[in-house]
This record gives structure tokens, C-alpha cells and sequence, in this order.
């Protein structure tokens, strides 16, 4: 019989290396098969032609799934200059070639330096976005296309590594919700060409990085799989750390949001952040937000802010 893992009954985070060409669903998939544990789930869709970091969430921390996917992510990859596809990477179907060389690098450069920012990106129709309660891929693939409206993302960054023939090397870091296929093909446009992903690699997610992913491999033990978790805790390290003292953990499960008073941290909140409630041992109890209360502009912080919880663990 096997000792009890210290993250058991808990929930915990997992760094997950998501191979080509599984689905982010396969992954989850082989997680469930190798912990036994039905209760999995993932925070960011890879396409099946793409590889790197996936969040997997165990147990009750499932409930995180959205504050991790406000994480912002980090890709590199190739595209391929001149080929436009149905799909805007390698996968799809070639609808359109161009017979022009690559720009000089410079060039590259500086037209990358123009998608930098908040920009407008129309969702692509190969997209788990749903249209009507359907999801459009599903709806691509039976060659519907519906309109979509343009959404307004950010790019950190759009950086040209080089160029090896018809490829060109890039990096971006991006908000929640940028299309990487969809930069590239506008990217081409604004070339004069167009362009589509030839291969991409999610190098990481807020904190969680490429090299510290687990690969799934089939005769991967369970023992092994949990001794890579991470605690929800730790999974929200983005976020500051409001300790609790234990007398107040009781009514906290109960909904009662906890007086700044009893709370230590290291530097007050600012209107509208969200900080995670931790016991003394650092264990996560709860999330909570910084709302403001209406009143005199020139009050102590503690009476401008009031805590609401937003999720009790």
C-alpha cells in the first residue's frame, strides 16, 4: 500500500509537456489513466500540431482553472513564408502560394515590431470558440464559416529569430486569448504574402516553464506523475500571499471574508487586485478581491477596500 502523498485530497498543478499530435483532451486523458483520477482538467488549448506547457489541474484545483489562464504564455516556432492554408498552420490544406523570396531581416523585424501591443485579431475559424453552443472548429470542418468579430489582445512581443530558407524563426509573449496562426497570417499580409505556423512550441505559462514539464509516457508511474505536482498554492505564486491566522479559517469556510486587520501581507492591495488567503503553513484557503467602499477619497486603506471572496477552496 502506498504512503499517502502530501497533496492528496488537496488538489494540485500540473506541468504537463503536451507531445504532437495529441489534443490538450488527449493529454488530460493520460493524466486520468495514470493517477486513476477522473477529476482533471487543462487551462489553455494547444492545437494538436503544437507542443509545450499545459496547466493540468487535479482534484479541487480545478476551481483555479481561470485564474491560471489569465497567465500570460510564451511561444516559439517557425512559419512558413509565402503558403496560406485553411488552417493557418502546416496541418491544413495549402489554398494559396506565393512565388516571392523572404524579406531581409530587417524588414521582418520591423514589421513584427508593428503587431506589438493591443491589437485587433479576428478569431480563426479552426478555434474551440463557440458559435451559437457550437464550437466553430466543429463547424469549420463541415465547411461553415460564420462571421466572427474582431477582439482586441495584447502582444508583449513579436521577435524574429532568423530565417533558415522559406522559415522564419519567431518568439512571442502574449495575453490570454492571442491567436499565434492568426498573428502569423496577418503577419504575412502585411507582407505582401501570406504565411502560415509551420511548427510551434508553448515555452511557457506565467511561471511554469518548458523545461520543468513532465512528459506523459505511457509506463510513466503515478508515484512519479504526483511527485511533479504543485500545490495550488504555489501554482498562484503570480498572485500576493494574504496569510490568515487559524482562528479565523472556520469562518472563512463559512463565507465570512476576514477583516484586513487580522490579515498579514506584505504590501496593502490596490483597488481591484486579487490575492490568495493562505493559512500560517501556506496552504491556499481561498481567493479574495479588493473591492472599494464608497466614501471620502482620504481614508486609510483599510477603510476604502473591503475583501470579497471570490472563491473558497
Amino acid at each position: 500500500m502506498r504512503a499517502p502523498h502530501p497533496l492528496d485530497g488537496q488538489g494540485f498543478v500540473l506541468n504537463v509537456f503536451k507531445e504532437s499530435p495529441w489534443t490538450s483532451h488527449d493529454a488530460v486523458q493520460r493524466v486520468r489513466r495514470i493517477l486513476h483520477y477522473r477529476r482533471v482538467g487543462h487551462t489553455g488549448t494547444l492545437d494538436p500540431f503544437a507542443t509545450g506547457v499545459l496547466l493540468c489541474c487535479v482534484g479541487r484545483a480545478t476551481k483555479l482553472s481561470n485564474y491560471l489562464m489569465e497567465l500570460p504564455k510564451r511561444y516559439e516556432g517557425a512559419l512558413r513564408f509565402g503558403v496560406r492554408t485553411d488552417t493557418g498552420d502546416s496541418s491544413g490544406t495549402v489554398t494559396r502560394e506565393w512565388d516571392l523570396p523572404v524579406p531581409p531581416l530587417e524588414r521582418l523585424a520591423a514589421v513584427a515590431g508593428d503587431f506589438e501591443g493591443e491589437i485587433l485579431q479576428t478569431p480563426p475559424m479552426v478555434s474551440a470558440l463557440k458559435h451559437q453552443g457550437e464550437r466553430l472548429y466543429r463547424l469549420a470542418r463541415r465547411g461553415i464559416t460564420v462571421e466572427r468579430q474582431p477582439r482586441r489582445v495584447r502582444v508583449d512581443e513579436f521577435a524574429i529569430l532568423g530565417v533558415t530558407g522559406e522559415r522564419v524563426h519567431f518568439r512571442v509573449r502574449c495575453a490570454r486569448g492571442t491567436y499565434v496562426r492568426t498573428l502569423v497570417e496577418d503577419f504575412g499580409e502585411a507582407l505582401g504574402a501570406g504565411a502560415c505556423v509551420e511548427n510551434l512550441c508553448r515555452t511557457a505559462v506565467g511561471h511554469f516553464a518548458v523545461r520543468d514539464a513532465v512528459r506523459l509516457e505511457e509506463s510513466l508511474a503515478a508515484e512519479t506523475l504526483r511527485d511533479r505536482a504543485v500545490s495550488m498554492a504555489d501554482a498562484l505564486a503570480h498572485l500576493p500571499a494574504w496569510v490568515l491566522p487559524p482562528f479565523w479559517v472556520t469562518k472563512l469556510r463559512q463565507g465570512s471574508p476576514p477583516p484586513w486587520v487580522v490579515i498579514e501581507m506584505e504590501a496593502p492591495p490596490e483597488e481591484g487586485s486579487i490575492g490568495r488567503l493562505v493559512g500560517e503553513q501556506g496552504d491556499l484557503l481561498a481567493l479574495g478581491r479588493a473591492v472599494a467602499v464608497p466614501g471620502p477619497a482620504d481614508r486609510a486603506w483599510q477603510d476604502r477596500l473591503r475583501l470579497e471572496l471570490l472563491r473558497v477552496i
